[in-house]
Parts: structure tokens; sequence; C-alpha cells
């Protein structure tokens, strides 16, 4: 289904010819047709790309539509037109001599009938052009540390040889045609449904994280990975050069396009909609991540992120009763979310479903969510990247436990309950002392909808009405520590340092003791009718046999958690009304 999906991309968009690629270049090699070394030309330069919340510093390099090289999974294989410096120069101690050789060879056999300006020069490049001289020279333009990554394309006449080179473009064509024609028997494909000639290596998918030269999503590189009766010699799946080229080609293109992907955790989400729609990638994009860039959602005027993204929200979920301008909810969405591996790389999910089931389940899970602010969260509709960063200790998206990104992710879209481990993961942050904001409480809050059902208490702003224990004893542990600030001030240590996560796991244990500190505080007040009243109104809500709990399940810790929450920011509410309230 993935590969049927991806292959479809590819006949929807054709982002390069069969038989070619897109590929990252450095440097341009300027040579005459004599093969002379004019000049190196730099193709990279400084740009800067948000990471979240923060703006991160990257080299960006020129992208240039070249032959596909073969994949190099052992021996010496040189590309067309596109290669490193141990290719282009022979610039490896060991195998330089030999990788010079089969590049010259490539060249030759592939120009061999080629009489064009750039076919002159690059003919002439292998045979005479690379002496001494040309090597020290282009050693003394680039640091010698990155010289290794480097990868060169030639530079004639003004022009870059690339596919806009119509010569080199059918000699190489020609050669695409025949190379697989000494392979095995034809095979039928189990993508295309045609008989054709077998893809035994795919392609490389550079992936974040992953393995620098790129992975394979379909290989075998190990006799133990292989199909019964098969090696790691033979083809790991019955699919044809043609849709291994295009999944490869269209899964990368996906991967380069800021439009389609979101970095989850550690894991990367590709998304496309059917028919190489773009507005309903935009959409997703923006209601996903507010540092998205895209012009349909933009604003006439100017905004700020968290502005941004609320305004995506509330134009979503509005858009879902009708269609608007050529977003449509009917239309097939696709959503891939792959991690890196040391081997192939790891699919964490697929979905396909329509872009209005999506925007449907998303608006639930942004629903679920709401609750009173604390003024201090930037975002009214959390982000994703902002509630795994609640998860780590340094509030950075790569230290993420590697599962959760894309479990969380996969909750969201599919509209399932929300992973255990996210749960977890903030409580225990809580538990290690950490402020309990805005975020924390309101993924506190969608997991009892999602996955305990819990209506009661999950509501927007405090219930005053509702008995339910765990939740009136969260609200008793805010009045408390309350009063404690009102008798004595700002502290090194307060209540909610020492005694929270006892009180919030073994209740029993800590609110006798907080209930006889709060009448030492009480005494300080000079008038403590509020916190009197207060207290007796939520110890009256008490379960009368057992007020306070030997010990909290992990639902009703959240409830707790939940209740101190609403009453902490209560307290901020009522001051804003009325600064002379008590």
């Amino acid at each position: 289904m993935i590969i049927q999906a991806l292959v479809k991309r590819y006949e929807d968009t054709q982002p390069v010819p069969l038989g070619w690629k897109k590929r990252a270049v450095s440097y341009a090699l300027n040579i005459s047709e004599d093969g002379e070394l004019l000049g190196v030309i730099p193709l990279e330069w400084e740009d800067t790309v948000k990471q979240g919340n923060k703006d991160k510093k990257v080299m960006r390099k020129r992208e240039l539509v070249l032959p596909e090289p073969e994949v190099r999974a052992s021996g010496i294989k040189a590309a067309c037109l596109c290669d490193d410096a141990s290719y282009i120069f022979g610039m490896d101690e060991k195998r330089g001599e030999a990788k010079l050789e089969a590049s010259k060879e490539l060249h030759m056999r592939i120009l061999e009938v080629v009489d064009s300006p750039s076919a002159r020069a690059i003919k002439a490049w292998f045979s005479t052009g690379i002496t001494e001289t040309t090597i020290e020279r282009v050693k003394a333009e680039i640091p010698e540390k990155v010289l290794s990554q480097v990868v060169f394309v030639f530079h004639v006449n003004g022009k870059h040889v690339d596919y806009d080179d119509i010569a080199m473009r059918s000699a190489w064509d020609a050669q695409y045609a025949t190379k697989n024609e000494s392979q095995e028997e034809k095979i039928l494909c189990l993508t295309t449904g045609k008989h054709t000639m077998p893809e035994r290596i795919h392609g490389k998918i550079k992936l974040r994280g992953g393995q620098s030269a790129g992975s394979t999503l379909i290989g075998v590189n190990s006799e133990s990975f292989a199909s019964y009766g098969k090696t790691s010699k033979d083809r790991a799946a019955d699919i044809g050069t043609y849709a291994a080229f295009a999944y490869v080609t269209a899964l990368n293109d996906l991967l380069q396009s800021e439009k389609h992907r979101q970095f989850i955790g550690t894991d990367t989400l590709v998304y496309w909609a059917e028919d190489n729609s773009e507005a309903e990638s935009d959409a997703f994009g923006g209601l996903l991540n507010p540092q998205a860039e895209d012009d349909f959602w933009s604003s006439p005027v100017e905004e700020s992120e968290s502005e941004k993204l609320n305004n995506i929200v509330e134009k979503s979920f509005n858009a879902k009763h009708f269609d608007f301008d050529d977003c449509k909810m009917s239309r097939p969405f696709y959503l891939l979310c792959l991690s890196p591996n040391a081997a192939r790389i790891s699919v964490r999910f697929f979905h396909v479903s329509t872009f209005g089931e999506i925007l449907g389940n998303l608006e639930k899970h942004y629903r679920n969510l709401e609750i009173s602010p604390d003024n201090r969260t930037k975002f009214t509709h959390l982000p994703y990247w902002a509630i795994l960063n609640e998860t780590t200790v340094k509030k950075e998206s790569s230290k993420v436990a590697p599962l959760l990104g894309g479990q969380f992710l996969q909750s969201i879209i599919k509209g399932t309950p929300y992973p255990q481990t996210l749960y977890n993961a903030i409580l225990i942050r809580i538990r290690a002392g950490e402020e309990i904001n805005q975020t924390k409480a309101a993924i506190i809050k969608a997991v009892l909808i999602k996955n305990f059902n819990e209506e009661e208490v999950t509501t927007v702003g405090l219930n005053e009405e509702t008995s339910r224990n765990p939740y009136v004893l969260g609200r008793l542990f805010a009045v408390l520590e309350q009063l404690q600030y009102r008798a004595q001030g700002k502290l090194n240590a307060t209540i909610r340092d020492r005694y929270f996560a006892s009180a919030c796991a073994n209740p029993s244990n800590v609110f006798p003791t907080l209930l006889k500190l709060s009448m030492h505080h009480t005494a300080k007040l000079d008038n403590p009718t509020y916190f009197e009243k207060a207290k007796g109104e939520l110890l009256a809500k008490l379960d009368a046999d057992a007020p306070f709990p030997t010990a909290l399940g992990m639902d009703d810790q959240g409830r707790f958690i939940l209740g101190y929450y609403h009453q902490k920011q209560s307290f901020f509410t009522k001051k804003e009304e009325d600064p002379n309230n008590e």
C-alpha cells in the first residue's frame, strides 16, 4: 500500500524523469572545452530554518537534476556527471586510482559518440585535465576537512552540465534504457502488475538522523533478514525497476519539501493529498505546526505565530462543513511517519483517510486540550512539539523518547487514545518538581477524556460542583498552598515543593500534616475568613468514610493535578476581577 501510494504520487508530480535524480551539489568545476580547470564555483549558502520554537543556521546546497547513481552497497561504482573527490580527482589513498579509472571509463563509454561542447570538455578532463597543479588548486579553495564530503558537478561555458544539457540527456537516457538488458528474466511487479525487469537494490532515502549516505526502505543486508530459501544477495521483493525508481524519487522529494514534512521528535512525518493537490497539504501543515510557512492561511495583517495557529484552527474548524477554494474535505490524504535506523528505515505508521476526517480528529484533539490559560503559555491551541517538549528535562525535541513522537501523532490523526507513555512522562516531570503549567495540565485533561472517558472534571475552567475525591483533594492542596503564601510570603521551599508528589500519590500520608500546618498559617492572617470557608467547603465534599485515600491510581493522579491547576488559576482570575479580593 505504501509503495503503490508513493508510485501514484510520482506519477502525479513527476519531480524528475525516469533515470534522473535531484542531487545536492556543493561545488561546480568550471572547465574549458580543453579540460582545463578555470575555477571552483561554490554552490552552498547559509540559511535560517525553524526547528520547533528556535532558529537554526544551516548550509543549503544547490539541487540539480542529474543522472541517477548506482547504489554503492559495496565495490567501486562511479556516477555520471556528479561525484565526490575520490572519483573526480582520484583522491583516495587506497583506491583512488581505481575509482578515477572507473569514472573515466563510464564517461568515455556514455559520451563516445556525443560531440557537444560539454561532452568534449568532460572527455578532455578525464584524458588530460587532472594534473597535480589542478588538484593543489582545488585543495587551496576547499578546506581539506570537508573535501572528502564534497560533491562536484561540471560547469562548461557558463552552464552546469545536468538535465538541461540536451546532448547529455540523450546520451544518459540511451545508457539507462539498456542498463538492465543483461539482468535476470522479467518478473511480475507487485506494484504495477506489469512484467518488467526486477530491481534488486533499491535507491537510498535520506532521513534526518539516519545514515549520511541514506538508507533503504526495502532491502536485505544480512542473511538473517532474508526470506525463506533466499540469501542477502537476492532481491527483497518482486518490485520492478520503474516502481523502485518512482517510489524512492517521490519519497525523497517529499522529504526535501518543507511543505510536505514535519519533524516529530526523532521521527519524520511526510504527508500529501491525492492528485497533487497542495491546498490540503498547506492547510494540514499550518494546522499541525505554527512554524509552517504557507500562503493558503496567510493573513492580510502581520500576526504572531500563536495568533497564526489560532487563526488556522478556527478557519479549519469552520471549513469542515463546506469546501473552500481548492481544499476538499473528501480528497484522500496520506500520512507516512518514518524513523531512522542503523539498517533499513522503520515505518512508524502509514495512514490513509479523507482530509475532512483527519481535520475532524485534529479538531477533537485541540478541543480536548482546551483549558483555562496561565497567561504564560505562548499558544492557545498547543502544537504537538510543545507537548512533546514537556516530557523532557531540557524541553528539547531531540530528547523526546524515540517512539513517543510517532505514537502521539498517530493517536491525534486517527482519533485513538493517547499513548500511555506520554501521560506517564508528564506525571514523572510533575513528580520531579516541575511547574504544572498550561501545557502539562492540558495534556492531562486530554488523556483523561480520551483514555479514561472522564467528563465530570475535564472542564475548561474550575468545576466547583463536582465531588470527585481526587479532584477535590487537588483543589484543597491549591487552597492550602495559597494560604501559606498569604501567611508567609515567598519561601525557598513551599508545601508544593515538599509535599505535592506524596499528596498526589498517597493523600493519607500527607493531608493530615498539611491541615495541621494550615492552622498555623491561618493564625498569621488578619482576616482568614476566605480560606477557612474554602477549606470547610472542600472538606465537606470529600468522602466521609475515606476522605484521604491511601493511594491514588494513575487516572486519579491526573484528576488531582487537574483540580490543583483549576483552583490555582481561579485565584489569578479572581485577583484580576477584584484586586482587593483576599
